[in-house]
């Protein structure tokens, strides 16, 4: 929440106020032209307007990076739309009684439209900034801590780091040194590379109100309090959301690894594969992924819709905690989305999902999300591929010539078609004559059959990957089994390395 003074804490909650808006648009010609909405004043006037900052869709997220918007509609006079673009936006407000000035944002216009007595603009924050560099990662293969990565990716872009070096090092994984992992090969631009690293951070990325990069996380220590009679509406879930897993997968080892915290009956966040997770020594790895998931121990919010007066001092990330009418005892939530309305009520959102209705997600049950996808023959296709790793095993196995049944595990499928390739990583024991048939049977209906030999795998004791990629059909659950047959000789194996 944006540091304010006392006369305006008071102000901002009083059954009569008065908040003025005013701001200034720098053109790239170095032309200044300023707005407000006073009706009295022959300047520059705006009509309406809102400005839009989130940190999370639909589900609670980490590892965003979303740009704020800025829509208005002003009139100015003598003033070409033309001239506006790519201008620099700077809005604030103020409440009387009070002398503080409350900086909104800074934005640049990237849409300029003319009507016969007003323009309407829209405008985006220095989030765009890190979309407009592409990211090389041959060119940056060093080691760094997270906060040397976060100041390469705002140098390479042209923004101010404002996160302090102290609060980066606090959060989790802040002082573990980390590498660009070349297994990952979607980043495209700086922006990517600084969505993996918030979530490495377990947090999110965002553009503070004075234009620069900040990254937050989110915790349960209240920032305010709203009483129903503060309220013009609000929606409060009967349900608390929560992490209490989290999935990674480590692609070099064909590894989908699961930690969990203290919570109960909570979601699994799924990282899926992270180029900065992708750590070589295991302890470390996993290390780094439990810091993650602890960050959420004993945070549980209520998701709510709440449209309440203005209060401009609140930003994403802020927890506000909830009181009378159909508010329980502790019910409170991180703002994942602010609206602030010019001259209306503003709106303010937790998202989250119902951990009871939500797909069952355990070590059993794996997530295929956020992969891309498109469309043939009017039917949703996942396009990349995705391992499923096969680890359910307590304890060795010998497997000979007798067909056995060696492991089974269940998957979630967003798309009705996903193209995905089944690996099989184990450590075991071959002979050099020995032949190895795998046979991975999907809903009891499709066999994918796999086989290794001593040519495609050394002798002795070792890990290996049997794969076979795989359209699978239909949304919802499929289920997987894996049969081995070795002859020969055979095979003495084990997950457990």
């Amino acid at each position: 929440m944006y540091s304010a003074s006392a006369d305006f804490l008071t102000k901002i909650k009083s059954n009569i106020r008065k908040i003025t808006w005013s701001g200034t648009i720098t053109t790239v010609g170095g032309s200044t032209y300023v707005f407000d909405d006073d009706p009295t004043t022959s300047d520059g006037k705006i009509i309406s307007g809102s400005i839009v900052r989130s940190i999370s869709s639909q589900s609670l997220n980490i590892g965003t990076a979303y740009a704020s918007t800025f829509s208005a509609e002003i009139t100015l006079a003598g003033v070409s739309r033309y001239e506006l673009y790519n201008g620099t936006v700077d809005i604030s407000c103020s409440i009387d009684g009070a002398l503080d000035v409350i900086p909104m944002g800074v934005y640049t216009i990237s849409e300029a439209t003319q009507t016969a007595d007003h323009i309407n603009i829209k405008a985006y924050d220095n989030m765009v900034k890190f979309d407009a560099v592409d990211f090389n990662a041959s060119a940056n293969t060093s080691i760094l801590s997270p906060y040397s990565w976060l100041s390469r990716i705002c140098a390479a872009c042209g923004v101010t780091l404002g996160s302090a070096q102290a609060d980066i090092e606090a959060m989790p994984n802040g002082q573990r040194r980390t590498g660009f992992a070349d297994c990952v090969t979607d980043a495209k631009t700086w922006r990517d590379v600084l969505s993996y690293m918030a979530a490495y951070l377990g947090g999110y990325a965002y553009v503070g109100r004075d234009g620069k990069l900040y990254i937050g996380s989110y915790g349960s220590t209240s920032a305010d309090t709203i009483a129903s009679t503060f309220r013009v509406s609000s929606d409060l879930s009967d349900f608390r959301t929560t992490y209490d897993g989290l999935y990674a997968t480590y692609k070099d080892g064909g590894v989908q690894e699961y930690v969990s915290n203290n919570n109960s009956g909570g979601l699994v966040l799924d990282l899926g594969v992270n180029p900065f997770l992708q750590i070589s020594n295991d302890n470390n790895r996993q290390d780094a992924l439990q810091e993650i998931i602890d960050l959420w121990d004993g945070v549980y919010y209520v998701p709510y819709t709440v449209d309440m007066p203005l209060v401009p001092i609140y930003d994403v990330g802020d927890v506000i905690t909830f009181t009378d009418k159909q508010a329980s005892t502790y019910d409170l939530g991180a703002i994942t989305q602010i609206t602030y309305n010019i001259g209306s009520p503003m709106s303010i959102i937790c998202t989250g999902d119902n951990p009871i209705l939500a797909e069952a997600q355990d070590r059993f049950s794996k997530t295929i999300a956020g992969l891309s996808s498109d469309y043939k023959n009017g039917q949703e296709v996942g396009d990349k591929e995705f391992w499923l790793l096969f680890n359910t095993l307590t304890e060795e196995m010998e497997v000979d010539s007798t067909e056995t049944l060696v492991t089974e595990i269940e998957y979630e499928q967003k798309t009705f078609c996903q193209n995905i390739e089944m690996v099989l990583t184990l450590n075991a024991t071959l002979s050099a004559t020995a032949t190895v048939d795998i046979r991975v049977c999907v809903d009891d209906d499709i066999d994918l059959q796999m086989e290794v030999t001593e040519e495609k795998s050394p002798i002795g004791k070792r890990v290996f990957h049997c794969s076979n990629p795989q359209k699978i059909y239909g949304e919802g659950t499929h289920a997987c089994k894996v049969y081995m047959t070795v002859t020969d000789n055979p095979l003495l194996w084990s997950d457990l390395v």
